[in-house]
C-alpha cells in the first residue's frame, strides 16, 4: 500500500504532467521534464527501498517512520540504527581491596595529634564495591555502584546518562566525580599508590547534580562542566537553603600524541566554585594512608594530620593545573592547586596550597594505557598473566611520588574551636605486581613530615600492602 507521500508525490507529477503542454514558452524543453521526471522517479524508488528494509528489520514500520531532509535536499526516514540490543542491559561489576597497615611515628608526632596520636596498625577491607551499569535504550545508560566496606552500605556512582546529545555530546544525571583533578579523575582501581595525594581533600569528587561533557574529533581535547549540590554526603543527599551550590569545569589536550600514545604530553586546567550550605566547609587528611572506623574502637583510625576544621565562608573556589607525559614504559605526572577560602565577616581570605609530582616506570616492559576520552592513565596490563610454571611473573612497576599541603591559616571557626592547620609533605615509594588484568598486589612505603606551628616537625613512617581483585 502506497503511503500518504508517496500519493501526494505521483499525484502532483500527474498534474504537471498536465498542465506543462498548455504553459507553452514557460516551461523548460520536453527533454528537461523527462529528465527530472526519470530523477523523481529513481528518489522514489530509493525512499521505497529504505522504508521497506527498515520495516523488515523490525525497527519502525514505515506508516510510522518520520523524515528529515538529508544533506542533498532529498527526504530520507529517520530511523535508528538497530543494534539488535534488547533493553535495559544490565552488567554486574565489582572489586574490593584488603589493605594492611603499619606504623613507626616519633614521640613528637604521637604528641602532635593528640589523644588518638599513636597510630594502630591494622588490617582492613579499604574498599568492597558492587555495581550494576548497562543501557537503558540506544544512547542511554546508566550506573549504581554500592560500597559495603564502611558499617552501612553508601553510594558510589549513581547516575543516568544521554551520550548522543546534540552540542553537548554527553549529559549525566545523578551522583559521580565532579571535573576536577586528573587524579580524582582516574579509577581508584588504576592508581599506582593505595590513596590519592593529599591534595584530593580539597576537591569536590563526588557530587549530586546535572553535567556535560565530550571532547573533539581525534579526542586530542576534552571538556567537562557540571553544576551540583555541595557538599553532599555519602547518600548524594544535600540539604539547606543557605547556599548549597556549586559548579565544576575541565579542559585537557594533548599537544603531543604518537605512535599510538607511546609518547604523549598531556595539559589540563580545573576549576570550581561553591557557596556550600551553611555557609561552613572543613578541609581535611591523613597521611595518604587510611584505616577505616570500627566502632566501638574508633582509636585504631588514622586522625587527620592537617585540617582546617570547621571554617565559616561566604565561598569556596580552587583553580588546579595538570601536567603528564609518557614515554614508552616512563610515566611522569604532576598537579597543583590553589584553594581560596573567602571567610564570612572581617576574617581575612584564606589560601590552601596543594601539590604532587609522581613517576612511574614498568620493569617489564608493559606500556601504561592513556584513556582519550577521559583524558586519565588507564591500567596496566600484563604481557603474560602470572603463571610460575611457564616462568611468567606478570606485569611489575616501580613508582614514587612527594606530595605537599600547607593548611596553615588564620581560620573563623563555624563551630567550636579552629582547626590546627599544618604543613605536610609525604615521600612515597611504591612496587605493584599485576599477575594479571584483574589482580594485583601493592607495597607503599610512606615517609611523612608533619610541621605544627605550636609543636615544630615530627615524622611518621607508614608501611601498607593491599590486594586488589575487579571484574
Amino acid at each position: 500500500m502506497k503511503t500518504f507521500w508517496q500519493v501526494k508525490l505521483l499525484s502532483m507529477l500527474a498534474l504537471l504532467c498536465v498542465v506543462a503542454p498548455l504553459v507553452g514558452q514557460d516551461l523548460q524543453p520536453d527533454t528537461d521534464i523527462e529528465s527530472r521526471l526519470s530523477q523523481l522517479e529513481d528518489e522514489i524508488q530509493m525512499l521505497r527501498t529504505q522504508v521497506e528494509a527498515s520495516s523488515q528489520a523490525g525497527m519502525v514500520p514505515a506508516q510510522e517512520a518520520g523524515w528529515i531532509i538529508g544533506n542533498n535536499g532529498s527526504l530520507v526516514p529517520c530511523i535508528p540504527p538497530a543494534d539488535g540490543k534488547k533493553y535495559p542491559t544490565v552488567q554486574l561489576t565489582g572489586f574490593f581491596q584488603l589493605d594492611g597497615v603499619w606504623f613507626n611515628q616519633n614521640q613528637a608526632n604521637r604528641t602532635t595529634l593528640g589523644p588518638n596520636g599513636d597510630l594502630q596498625d591494622g588490617w582492613d577491607f579499604r574498599r568492597a564495591r558492587l555495581a550494576a551499569k548497562g543501557d537503558l535504550a540506544e544512547n542511554f545508560s546508566y550506573i549504581m555502584e554500592f560500597d559495603f566496606a564502611s558499617s552501612q552500605a553508601t553510594f558510589v556512582d549513581v547516575w543516568a546518562q544521554y551520550s548522543n546529545a546534540p552540542l553537548f555530546q554527553n549529559i549525566r544525571i545523578g551522583r559521580w566525580r565532579q571535573p576536577y583533578g586528573m587524579s580524582e579523575l582516574t579509577s581508584i582501581r588504576e592508581l599506582p599508590f593505595l590513596e590519592r595525594s593529599s591534595g584530593f581533600s580539597v576537591a569536590p569528587f563526588r557530587q549530586t547534580g546535572l553535567g556535560f561533557f565530550g571532547s573533539n574529533e581525534p579526542d586530542r581535547v576534552t571538556w567537562a562542566a557540571s553544576v551540583f549540590r555541595y557538599p553532599s554526603d555519602g547518600f548524594g543527599d544535600n540539604a539547606g537553603d543557605n547556599g548549597g551550590y556549586a559548579g565544576a569545569g575541565r579542559l585537557t589536550m594533548l599537544p603531543v600524541y604518537a605512535s599510538d600514545g607511546e609518547r604523549l604530553i598531556h595539559m589540563g586546567i580545573d576549576y570550581y566554585y561553591a557557596n556550600p550550605s551553611q555557609n561552613e566547609v572543613r578541609f581535611l587528611s591523613q597521611p595518604e594512608i587510611q584505616v577505616v572506623d570500627v566502632a566501638p574502637n574508633p582509636s585504631i583510625s588514622v586522625p587527620p594530620f592537617i585540617d582546617t576544621g570547621f571554617v565559616s565562608v561566604n565561598h569556596v573556589d580552587s583553580i588546579n593545573f595538570e601536567l603528564a607525559a609518557k614515554y614508552g614504559r616512563f610515566v611522569i605526572q604532576s598537579e597543583a592547586r590553589w584553594t581560596r577560602l573567602n571567610q564570612r565577616g572581617n576574617a581575612p581570605t584564606q589560601v590552601i596550597e596543594n601539590a604532587y609530582a609522581l613517576v612511574r616506570y614498568s620493569l617489564t616492559g608493559e606500556s601504561l594505557q592513556y584513556n582519550k576520552k577521559n583524558a586519565v592513565f588507564g591500567r596496566v596490563v600484563p604481557r603474560h598473566d602470572f603463571n610460575p610454571y611457564c616462568g611468567n611473573w606478570g606485569a611489575w612497576e616501580l613508582a614514587a611520588r612527594y606530595s605537599f599541603a600547607d593548611f596553615n591559616g588564620n581560620w573563623l571557626a563555624a563551630s567550636g574551636s579552629p582547626g590546627p592547620g599544618r604543613q605536610m609533605g609525604n615521600t612515597t615509594l611504591g612496587v605493584n605486581w599485576y599477575l594479571n588484568a584483574h589482580t594485583k598486589f601493592q607495597f607503599n612505603y610512606i615517609y611523612s613530615d608533619l610541621n605544627d606551628p605550636t609543636y615544630g616537625s615530627s615524622f611518621a613512617d607508614i608501611y601498607a600492602v593491599r590486594c586488589q581483585i575487579d571484574y
